[in-house]
């Protein structure tokens, strides 16, 4: 299953369920977003960030987000459904409510909303662009190479060695 992990300051996890609630009423934690009546995002608080991060990454987010984040929203894209316009707009909708930041299973990049609105890219990718990341990891080096060296630079985007090895799966 592909992720996408939202942080979030200045809120707390009451006002961002109460959101949630009024936005996907027909179920809560995990709350749903649909595609043609199907669940395509299955949305949850990630609770445990702090102690299921490898304390390294954990502190290197810490210190780009800017502070220990007060919320943390993660959203499963079920396999039976892309998932691009659901992501990107659950996404750029929180954000526009709440402050913070997104990053996907592709790199360790916190995407601002303005960013993510704009466009930006990352090793010439945008976010959540899983069809583009594997197809970039098939015609350069094939899976068996791509995760071995996961932990490059490259996989990072910003030149430093990448060390949580989950967040670069296979999304197929």
């Amino acid at each position: 299953m592909r992720s996408v992990f939202i942080f979030l300051r200045d809120t707390s996890e009451a006002e961002v369920a109460t959101y949630l609630d009024r936005a996907y009423p027909a179920q809560w934690e995990p709350w749903l977003v649909n595609s043609a009546g199907d669940p395509c995002l299955y949305v949850n608080f990630y609770r445990d960030a702090s102690r299921e991060f490898d304390s390294e990454d954990w502190s290197d987010l810490v210190q780009r987000f800017g502070g220990e984040p007060a919320v943390v929203v993660m959203a499963d894209v079920s396999g039976r459904h892309p998932g691009d316009e659901q992501v990107f707009d659950f996404v750029t909708d929180l954000l526009s409510r709440f402050s913070g930041s997104a990053q996907d299973d592709y790199t360790e990049h916190l995407w601002s909303l303005d960013e993510l609105r704009a466009g930006f890219q990352v090793l010439g990718h945008p976010f959540f662009d899983y069809i583009g990341w594997h197809a970039q990891s098939q015609a350069d080096w094939g899976w068996p190479r791509l995760l071995a060296n996961r932990g490059g630079a490259a996989a990072r985007g910003d030149g430093r060695p990448h060390r949580d090895r989950s967040s670069l799966r296979d999304p197929g």
